[in-house]
């Protein structure tokens, strides 16, 4: 598992760039997937991503995230639940 604060720019093509000393990430979706992929081969199956530094509002870093980006990365079936002995 990861996590990076990131700054969605509007513009999908935005290069990746570092800011307050490495961060937060500021890109556009293209720069984001580009990450995720490489993390995903990196074998992380798990990513957070903070939103507060964003300049955008944060329902549209929301619906950009969940119909661009979020698709190219489905969700894999995880192992059955545990039952719960009290």
């Amino acid at each position: 598992m990861t996590n990076e604060w990131i700054d969605l720019m509007d513009d999908p093509g935005y290069p990746r760039t570092p800011l307050h000393g490495g961060y937060v990430l500021r890109t556009g979706r293209r720069g984001l997937m580009a990450l995720l992929e490489e993390w995903q081969a990196a074998g992380v199956n798990h990513a957070a991503l903070g939103i507060q530094f964003s300049q955008r509002p944060p329902t549209e870093v929301l619906e950009e995230l969940a119909r661009e980006v979020l698709p190219h990365f489905p969700s894999r079936e995880g192992p059955s639940a545990a039952s719960a002995v009290w």
